[in-house]
């Protein structure tokens, strides 16, 4: 079919057939290449959703290891060496 964007090539691997056989279902019939391009869009949005839970966890851990909790006892964890050494 023409179309006015350009096309890319992609092997179809023993890898991206078994993919495309699992989920071959959810796209009733449609053409394999409607298929390799939904699943390359959501991919990309899976990706990006993931790289922004794992900043976001990133930063939840930074928060907890620089803010002070009640979940923490601040006052053992500063004299940790001695208490753990006996300095």
């Amino acid at each position: 079919m023409p179309t006015r964007f350009q096309r890319i090539p992609v092997t179809n691997d023993p890898a991206l057939a078994e993919a495309l056989g699992r989920v071959g279902r959810y796209f009733d019939d449609a053409p394999t290449a409607k298929v390799v391009h939904d699943l390359a869009i959501k991919g990309a949005e899976a990706i990006e959703r993931e790289q922004q839970e794992r900043g976001e966890a990133v930063e939840r851990l930074v928060a907890f290891s620089t803010e002070r909790r009640d979940l923490v006892d601040w006052d053992v964890l500063e004299r940790i060496a001695e208490l753990a050494w006996g300095e």
